[in-house]
């Protein structure tokens, strides 16, 4: 007999629960899902993204909710368990919540990032059954949890602030749904995860953990399975590899009712090894841990699970940071992810793949998963593991100094720690675990001032608790204490002589000289960088969907509400302004902030990527957005690629040319992740806009593999409002202008624009056209276009590939809706 599982994930509602007398007025819910959008579903409240909606929601989390449905199990379900057990299991409860069945207490609940079970046998009855689920405002509970820890603030604990011991510090859930400076503060409640009725007749597996090693083109497999057994019958234990040859090994179990765990091995299996995107295939296999019946062979539980067979290691020789996977270093290219929504019950598989695709196609082979988000889906993983993305994984402990002096505090971080450990220690994405982001950073660089702790508090947790739980549970997956982890001979985990950094001296930074110029990114030498980042505008379909048509000016109310940034909206401006001209209508908002932060971007990337060898990864700040906003994202709440997402492809692409000013002269570099050099002729050309050779240069050259050449060539030009460099290597491409943006002298460029009947628009400018930008108005979603906001050199053609548009769709019919902006 199998185990059954039945999904509970209809029939529920919800309602706001008094402090005193039952409910009143129960609406539908979703399930999973969160409570605010049920509420906007019922008509309750506007839709906290649009507009100012943010500020009308704010009593929802001060609310206490219940969630309500019925369940119906037949006779032969009920008698079907035989020995075994009936179990009623959320796959994540948010947050702080006890569940009811029948009436009788199962069990409270305090932890987003745990799986709560419940054993229902003795309970479940035949008919109806009402679960009940009763969910406590977080946002209350952490305010008087921070109240209660922190007394009169005289203590070595100091006083409340938005990093000392914040009301999130409290509650284990994503930290980022109580605000942060990229999103709005929606904490909320709700149901995020499945709800099954699970139930178990024999035996199931408990628990599973697979490592092998690698020998060549060979693997040893080992798993050490636990599993209670219902019955005292004998049952056999094992796996299956499907791959070619014998790999079908089980053990015996023949003991009485219990809990058992047992090896089995796979021995001398021929595999294809899994690598990142760039360096390999993401080959993967299947492998089925099974329990079987001894005599008729039948299987009364399993578990399938994707494996992909490689090394991963970090390196850390002389300080530096580089990841190492099957033997080969490599440079880490990728930035860093959020969730992909406000509300990460309702994150769903095909929007997951859709922005994980685009990172690939971008030139990724890593996401940093940020600590203030979450451990995130098996969806997640799956098209990580699929696309060829490592993962760092941070443990969701974010920008806080967190109560590490609780014994029940620290318990439930290690538990969460231990089931997602457990979780994801078979993906072959998965390269390094990390214990949070930014604690130890606001630790020493005391950001709350007077008022902040005296001691580090999260240190045991990061030091201690979760090197634990790896050293028993994962110990072949590197571990880093903390990002940014710099100099602990020195004090600063801000070094840059040491391990990763963040470096935000442009855009936070309080000199003059540095604050918002991009072009300070070159004074970095920092060995990895793992959080850089320069903020725009959301594009115009994400605004269409958060702002009315009055919202839309440079300076409006709603406008000035979605930027979270917490800069100043007039700073934000300004550095705006510093490059390019001051914007005048919401449209030069978006064009203008979404070409400087390309420029930013690319700029910092090409710095630290010329710097190969010292320097082995950048993750920027922020691949993706939960809301339409002003962010550091590349990628907007509605999908869509700002300009800054093209120029980093080209910036991430495998054989990069690289031109850099220098007093007079611009030079080329050659930065390549091919493993076999290259060879070709370099060009460097000075041209005026309307194509002029001004001064020319060119010379032989190799681009040797997985280095970065240093300078190869270059020209004299001084700073010029009337030209540009564009350089030549074979089909690679560089252009760099010669004077800020705002100050060229452009002439028109007579762009044309055609469809060429094979899915591309070709573009065509007699004179240089600068930050060439499409879009198609009049459609719900924009299609992906393979570039976007680039340069056009006079004389020359750009073709654009066009794809997602609907099946039979006329591309040149298209194109009297195509609208072209260049600078």
């Amino acid at each position: 007999m199998q185990n059954v599982s039945t999904l509970l994930n209809s029939g529920w509602e919800l309602a706001q629960r008094p402090a005193v007398g039952p409910e009143t007025l129960w609406l539908p819910a979703t399930v999973p899902g969160h409570i605010h959008s049920d509420l906007v579903r019922a008509g309750v409240v506007s839709d906290p993204l649009y507009r100012l909606g943010e500020i009308g929601a704010r009593w929802i989390d001060d609310a206490d909710w219940s969630y309500k449905t019925t369940l119906t199990v037949d006779a032969e379900r009920l008698a079907s368990k035989g020995a075994g057990r009936h179990c009623l299991i959320f796959h994540g409860i948010d947050t702080l919540g006890r569940v009811f069945l029948n009436g009788d207490l199962l069990g409270t609940t305090d932890n987003y990032f745990l799986t709560w079970r419940f054993d229902v046998t003795e309970i479940l009855r035949e008919g109806e059954n009402e679960i009940r689920v009763e969910l406590d405002s977080a946002l209350s509970f952490g305010k008087a949890k921070s109240t209660e820890y922190l007394g009169d603030g005289t203590s070595s604990h100091g006083r409340q602030t938005y990093f000392n011991f914040p009301p999130r510090a409290f509650v284990r859930k994503p930290q980022y749904m109580f605000g942060w400076d990229w999103g709005p503060e929606l904490v909320s409640a709700g149901i995020p995860g499945k709800v099954e009725l699970l139930t178990v007749p024999v035996a199931e597996i408990l628990d599973y953990e697979v490592t092998y090693d690698l020998v060549g083109s060979s693997a040893e497999i080992q798993a050490r399975i636990t599993v209670q057994k219902y019955t005292d019958a004998p049952l056999r234990v094992g796996m299956a590899l499907y791959a070619p040859g014998d790999n079908t090994p089980d053990a015996l179990v023949s003991g009485p009712a219990g809990v058992y765990t047992v090896d089995v091995e796979i021995e001398d299996q021929k595999v294809v090894r899994w690598h990142p995107s760039g360096r390999g295939v993401q080959k993967r296999y299947l492998l089925n841990l099974r329990v079987r019946t001894t005599d008729t062979l039948d299987v009364v539980a399993h578990k399938g699970l994707s494996v992909g067979f490689r090394t991963v290691a970090l390196d850390t020789t002389d300080g530096g940071m580089a990841f190492v996977v099957n033997g080969e270093k490599i440079f880490a290219k990728g930035a860093n992810w959020i969730p992909d929504g406000c509300f990460p019950g309702e994150i769903h598989k095909r929007q997951l793949h859709e922005r994980l695709t685009q990172a690939k196609n971008a030139g990724f082979n890593m996401l940093r998963v940020w600590g203030g988000g979450l451990y995130e889906s098996e969806d997640f993983y799956d098209a990580c593991d699929a696309l060829g993305l490592l993962v760092w994984q941070d443990c969701p402990l974010a920008c806080a100094t967190y109560p590490d002096d609780l014994p029940e505090f620290v318990e439930s971080v290690k538990l969460e720690a231990i089931e997602n450990v457990k979780r994801l220690r078979h993906r072959a994405c998965l390269a390094l675990w990390c214990g949070g982001n930014e604690n130890q950073e606001l630790h020493e660089g005391r950001w709350s001032g007077a008022d902040q702790a005296t001691e580090f508090f999260g240190e045991k947790l990061i030091m201690e608790t979760l090197p634990e739980v790896l050293k028993e549970h994962d110990p072949r997956t590197p571990y880093l204490p903390n990002s940014p982890w710099g100099d602990e001979g020195e004090g600063d985990c801000r070094s840059e002589k040491v391990g990763d950094s963040h470096y935000w001296n442009v855009w936070h930074a309080k000199e003059p000289s540095s604050n918002g110029d991009w072009t300070n990114y070159a004074k970095s030498t920092c060995r990895f960088s793992s959080e850089f980042g320069f903020a725009a505008p959301a594009g115009l379909t994400a605004w269409n969907s958060a702002l009315a048509p009055e919202d839309k000016t440079v300076r409006s109310l709603a406008s000035r509400w979605h930027d979270k940034t917490r800069k100043g909206y007039e700073t934000y401006l300004g550095f705006v302004a510093m490059h390019f001209p001051a914007p005048l209508a919401f449209g030069d908002l978006v064009y203008y902030g979404q070409a400087n932060q390309a420029l930013a971007l690319s700029f910092g990337i090409e710095h630290w990527r010329r710097q190969r060898g010292h320097c082995m990864g950048t993750l920027y700040w922020q691949l993706n957005d939960c809301w339409p906003t002003h962010s550091w994202s590349t990628i907007d709440s509605a999908g869509e690629p700002k300009l800054a997402y093209y120029a980093i492809k080209k910036s991430y692409a495998d054989l990069l040319l690289s031109l850099v000013r220098t007093d007079k002269f611009v030079e080329a570099h050659l930065v390549s992740e091919l493993r076999e050099p290259v060879a070709g002729t370099l060009k460097l050309r000075l041209l005026a806009f309307d194509g002029e050779e001004l001064a020319f240069s060119d010379s032989e050259v190799t681009a040797l593999g997985s280095s970065a050449s240093g300078a190869l060539l270059e020209i004299e030009t001084g700073t010029r409002p009337d030209a540009f460099v564009h350089a030549t290597f074979g089909d690679t491409e560089a252009f760099l202008l010669l004077d800020e943006p705002k100050n060229l002298i452009l002439p028109d460029p007579q762009l044309s624009v055609t469809a060429d009947g094979d899915g591309a628009l070709l573009v065509s400018a007699e004179n240089f056209a600068a930050f060439v930008t499409l879009r198609f108005e009049g459609l719900e979603k924009q299609p992906a276009l393979s570039d976007n906001g680039f340069h056009v050199a006079p004389g020359q053609t750009q073709r654009v590939d066009v794809s997602g548009l609907p099946p039979g769709t006329d591309l040149a019919a298209l194109l009297h809706g195509l609208t072209v902006r260049h600078l």
